[in-house]
């Protein structure tokens, strides 16, 4: 079977509007859509939050983790 669908956890988050649930909060995970028939040309991309990353995890049955997402910055002269 070939997997149309990726979720791919971001490094760093980045605070803009989620495309699933239309709020503003911190993207965690970015969905990519391949071509259905040969799964190699990228067609279309979602950044997702959290919540709506995890949920499509659950629904595709990918595993999803933010276990190594950086999330806080620390601004110091060194």
């Amino acid at each position: 079977m070939i997997n149309a669908m990726q979720i791919t956890t971001l490094a760093h988050t980045v605070y803009k509007k989620c495309e699933c649930c239309n709020r503003v909060k911190d993207i965690f995970f970015k969905l990519s859509i391949k071509d259905a028939k040969t799964s190699s040309f990228l067609v279309g991309d979602f950044d997702l939050c959290k919540t709506c990353g995890q949920n499509f995890g659950d629904i595709l049955n990918i595993p999803v983790s933010t276990d190594n997402v950086l999330t806080d910055f620390k601004f110091s002269k060194t």
